[in-house]
């Protein structure tokens, strides 16, 4: 985190953050807004600075942002979980190009892994006020945390690029249909999705009725920034630009020049029993490299899969070629309430 002051703005330290106007994204299909807080509290803000939606589907969401681009908004603040977080992210370089506005997050979701990583503030007429006034500011005096994206891109034109925080894929998928399962039970909140995700990891390799299947692992061919492709199993595959997950885990270590944090273990592991605490914690003993725990940065990631894979919490499909690539996206401020 650090504050923003006018050496920070000449040294380049920060984007060029535009003060004045502010915008407000709304999920109401958002957890958190379709319960226990009303619905038009919203509506009522009576900034003359601030404008307001609540847009249905990916078009009129980057419809909504253009018209926030050219009222020259500088501070978008999104007020939904992690999907609806994605969705933005994704939207925001068709709306706003290589200059977007500084982002704060409302955390609104089932899950906001992301919010609890950059800060995030209640949903409710104090907050918007308070951002609303940093933004008028200048930023002068902000908090601020800085994040890149992934973007996700399909080089085989299945699809266009998305953006997230958090990848994952093989044994993380599966666990994300079990961590699914008791978010709409309701025993999950906030960004303790990722972690219930990778603790079933554990649970169903330790002791679970398809535990080989588990282990086994699904093909995947893996390239970082460019290097040879290792194609084989791998039991789990992980990527981030988030600097903390939730409850102490953090399954990253090792050195890289890209933003991009991976986890990377092969299929049918050794010594699981003894690697997953450490995996989790993010200190390795000393063996685990060699049996095919790895981890570190890169600034590029290729991945060749056989089976869908995890962005933010929503599954998506490879594709016919079953290529994937995982890039290090904008770079992006987002202020701390």
């Amino acid at each position: 985190m650090f504050i923003l002051d006018d050496t920070l703005i000449q040294q380049g330290g920060v984007h060029a953050l535009r003060g004045g106007r502010t915008g407000l994204v709304r999920n109401p299909m958002s957890r958190r807004n379709r319960t226990g807080r009303g619905h038009a509290w919203w509506r009522d803000l009576g900034d003359p600075d601030l404008l307001r939606a609540e847009p249905f589907g990916f078009d009129e969401l980057v419809h909504t942002l253009k018209e926030f681009a050219r009222q020259e908004v500088g501070l978008l603040v999104i007020d939904g979980g992690d999907g609806t977080v994605r969705e933005v992210l994704s939207a925001l370089p068709l709306a706003f190009g290589d200059n977007p506005p500084a982002l704060a997050v409302l955390a609104s979701g089932t899950t906001n892994l992301i919010a609890a990583d950059v800060g995030a503030g209640r949903a409710d007429p104090a907050t918007i006020t308070m951002l609303g006034q940093i933004a008028r500011s200048g930023f002068r005096s902000a908090s601020l945390q800085r994040r890149s994206t992934i973007e996700v891109s399909w080089p085989d034109g299945s699809r266009p690029p998305i953006s997230g925080m958090f990848v994952g894929a093989s044994a993380f998928t599966r666990a994300t249909d079990v961590s699914h399962k008791l978010v709409r039970q309701g025993g999950v909140e906030d960004g303790a999705g990722v972690a219930v995700t990778l603790l079933s990891v554990m649970a169903q390799t330790l002791a679970g009725a398809e535990r080989d299947r588990w282990l086994q692992g699904e093909m995947m061919g893996v390239s970082r920034d460019g290097d040879e492709t290792s194609e084989h199993p791998r039991f789990l595959m992980l990527a981030t630009t988030l600097h903390k997950l939730v409850l102490g885990i953090w399954p990253f270590w090792g050195e890289g020049d890209g933003e991009v944090r991976y986890l990377d273990i092969k299929g049918s592991p050794r010594r699981l029993a003894s690697a997953l605490p450490a995996t989790l914690r993010g200190r390795p003993r000393k063996w685990m490299e060699a049996e095919g725990y790895l981890s570190g940065r890169a600034a590029t990631l290729d991945l060749t899969l056989t089976a869908p894979f995890v962005v933010d919490g929503e599954q998506f499909e490879p594709g016919p070629g079953g290529r994937v690539r995982l890039s290090a996206g904008q770079s992006l401020d987002f202020i701390v309430p």
